[in-house]
C-alpha cells in the first residue's frame, strides 16, 4: 500500500465524515489501479454527502474502466442531475460526453 494511501487512511481515522479526506483516499486508489477499493471509497463519499458531484463523476469513469458499464451510467446519470441542478454546464457538459461513450 502506498504512503499516500496510508497517511490519508490515518487522517480519516481521526476524521471519517470529511467527504474531502474520503474522495482523495478513492483517487489515491484510482492512481495506484486499486479499482474495486476506489468505488468503494467513493461509495464512502456518496454515504457521507450524497450531493458531491465529483464523487459520481469519478466513481463513473472507474466502473466504466472497470466494465461495469450499468453502474456508470447510473452514477453519470446521477452526476448529471447534480450538475444540471446546481447550474454548473460545464460539468453538466462533461458528463454527458460520458454517457455518450456508454451508448
Amino acid at each position: 500500500m502506498s504512503d499516500r494511501i496510508e497517511s490519508i487512511q490515518k487522517l480519516l481515522a481521526a476524521e471519517p465524515a470529511d467527504v474531502f479526506l474520503q474522495y482523495s483516499l478513492a483517487m489515491e486508489y484510482v492512481a495506484a489501479e486499486q479499482v474495486e477499493n476506489a468505488l468503494a471509497a467513493f461509495e464512502q463519499c456518496r454515504q457521507i454527502d450524497p450531493a458531491y458531484l465529483p464523487a459520481y463523476v469519478e466513481a463513473g469513469k472507474c466502473a466504466r474502466a472497470a466494465g461495469q458499464a450499468d453502474d456508470a451510467k447510473t452514477l453519470f446519470q446521477r452526476a448529471l442531475e447534480l450538475a444540471e441542478s446546481a447550474g454548473d454546464t460545464h460539468v453538466a457538459a462533461n458528463v454527458r460526453q460520458q454517457l455518450q461513450t456508454l451508448g
